[in-house]
């Protein structure tokens, strides 16, 4: 059950229970998400379409199998709402944890740039207190710096980055990524260059997500059922 909004009206006044939300959102992502963070919702009927994640079965599903799974790939359909799910876990990410580097690959840039918008937007939609980190003993919040750019967030003060980028393998392999989150994965042609290249990320630790619509003989059709030569 989602909090009640008095409780969120007290959080919002109380320095204690902020930090109690910081350290929750911090532990569980699927707590951040259906907490706290918004999407827009084009299909609902309202004069507000800024709505919460939903709390669902399946969505809490994917975001332990995300946090256990290294190499998660996931064909879709378009109401799952799995590209705002992916944006919003590497924003935790991002947010959560100093020196992250997390790149969001489509086909073209713009597309790429659109995943950061949808990130902007729920950092954006946060409360105040959330925008911070820990100090170093964890007692207490200091506020934290987003710069906020067509193509990327950064998070100066605690080191983290988001990137959108276009398809292919070149920026990715100039880079140690801590994560990378391809978006419609089975329409990109450059697909199988962009996963070599993401290969050497995977092996130390990073984290690689690729989600698609059906794209029959794609690479990401193979790669799903695993039918790589």
């Amino acid at each position: 059950m989602m909090k009640s909004t008095e409780y969120k009206k007290r959080v919002l006044q109380d320095a204690n229970l902020q930090l109690f939300e910081w350290w929750e959102c911090q532990r569980s992502p699927y707590y951040f998400l259906t907490e706290w963070a918004r999407t827009v919702d084009r299909h609902v009927v309202s004069s507000n379409p800024i709505q919460f994640f939903p709390k669902k079965e399946y969505i809490q599903f994917v975001v332990d199998t995300w946090l256990k799974e290294k190499l998660l790939l996931i064909p879709k359909t378009r109401q799952m709402m799995m590209s705002w799910l992916f944006v919003g876990l590497y924003l935790w990410d991002a947010q959560f944890h100093p020196g992250r580097l997390i790149f969001f690959q489509s086909k073209k840039a713009e597309d790429a740039n659109d995943l950061i918008a949808r990130a902007k937007l729920i950092y954006d939609y946060q409360p105040d207190f959330l925008k911070s980190y820990s100090d170093s003993d964890g007692s207490k919040l200091v506020p934290m710096e987003a710069k906020c750019l067509s193509d990327k967030i950064l998070f100066p003060q605690i080191h983290s980055e988001l990137r959108g980028i276009p398809e292919g393998g070149d920026i990715i392999r100039m880079h140690q990524a801590s994560g990378i989150f391809s978006d419609e994965m089975g329409f990109q042609p450059s697909a199988r260059a962009a996963y070599i290249a993401a290969k050497p990320s995977l092996s130390s630790k990073g984290r690689f997500t690729g989600v698609s619509t059906a794209e029959d003989h794609s690479f990401f059709e193979n790669l799903v059922f695993d039918q790589i030569d």
